[in-house]
């Protein structure tokens, strides 16, 4: 198989593979010259997920174990390493490894009750080798669930000769006390408003919490921002299907487009539901002279009038305006004209009258 039907066939399987909880990224296939699949154990809380759903005790250690395939006789290198679930800017379920990313709420993650003891692996010639983690719950109990997943990833540093091709497969890897319902999260907080400018774009930052430790679920989400003392709505944007992962947060963004932005205070307001919880929220916020230049100045996205478009409008007006006053006096001497001619031809008439 040659290089780029390897990436589109990687790209394709990616598709489908955005939350693991409904997909694993184990599936059965030769597009990477490997495959992944959970080796599940007596711990399993639903034998028919083909991602780790593992039962916990407070420091009871469990051995989980992973089999990696080789499909194909060149050997393959690979990293494994595991990683915690984060909520992304797009409202879906995500993975990093990242502190920085994760929310305050988030106290114990999974990797730092998960030791990989297989960092490094090579495949080759069609074998089969296992990869095995040791889970080491803490010793306080906890509520809902730790979610995360273990990624294998085609180690391509000592290839220097090509880019780097970041091509992985991950199994899922949840953790709960208890095997109850972990999509059923009742709370979301309004954390934080601001302005500021993001992939080149001037945004509206709205940052959104879900504080336990299950999953907010089909979440819809309706923002306006509105000048203070002012009705009429500048901005509005409205999701749907959102998804927020434990013990995290997101930046909602509204798009403040191209049209400039002015200091002042403006207000967001929010409106959210997920079929059995509704909220809303307000939020102040002030953008100042300063940030307003910054974030005009700073955007990729805006409109840029050239030099030479600007110097023919004015040539355009001054044209126009030059032509109208010529129409002007024109018309001015036409009526001169027709006015003189009207009153010679009644001196005419009153000429032959008498």
């Amino acid at each position: 198989m040659n290089k780029n039907n390897s990436i589109y066939a990687a790209l394709f399987i990616s598709l489908f593979l955005i939350l693991f909880p409904n997909q694993t990224l184990a599936k059965e296939s030769s597009n990477l010259g490997y495959t992944v699949s959970a080796v599940l154990n007596g711990k399993q809380i639903d034998p028919e997920k083909s991602y780790f759903y593992i039962q916990t005790v407070p420091e009871e250690e469990q051995t989980l174990k992973v089999k990696v395939k080789s499909t194909q006789k060149e050997p393959i290198k690979l990293k494994i390493f595991a990683t915690n679930a984060f909520t992304g800017d797009s409202g879906t379920i995500e993975y990093t490894g990242d502190k920085y990313l994760l929310d305050e709420t988030l106290k114990v993650p999974i990797n730092a009750i998960l030791k990989v003891e297989t960092p490094s692996l090579t495949v080759g010639n069609f074998e089969e080798k296992e990869a095995i983690f040791k889970l080491i719950p803490p010793k306080e109990n906890y509520s809902g669930i730790k979610m995360g997943a273990l990624f294998f990833e085609i180690d391509d540093s000592e290839n220097k000769s090509q880019m780097s091709n970041k091509f992985a497969y991950r199994i899922g890897l949840i953790t709960s006390e208890t095997g109850d319902d972990y999509k059923d999260s009742k709370t979301l907080n309004l954390v934080d408003v601001k302005s500021s400018i993001k992939r080149g774009k001037k945004m509206v930052l709205t940052t959104l919490q879900n504080p336990e430790p299950k999953i907010l679920n089909n979440l819809e989400v309706k923002a306006e921002v509105k000048e203070k003392e002012k009705q009429t709505v500048l901005k509005k944007k409205t999701v749907g299907n959102y998804m927020l992962a434990p013990n995290s947060h997101f930046d909602f963004e509204i798009d403040w487009g191209t049209a400039a932005v002015k200091a002042g205070t403006y207000i967001v307001t929010i409106k959210a539901s997920n079929g059995y919880s509704d909220w809303t929220f307000e939020k102040e916020f002030t953008i100042s002279g300063t940030q307003a230049k910054e974030m005009n100045d700073e955007s990729s996205f805006k409109i840029v009038t050239p030099t030479w478009i600007k110097i023919a409008a004015v040539l355009g007006f001054l044209l126009m305006g030059i032509m109208s006053s010529l129409i002007f006096i024109r018309r001015k001497k036409m009526e001169t004209e027709w006015n003189r001619r009207r009153k010679k031809k009644k001196k005419r008439k009153k000429k032959v009258g008498k």
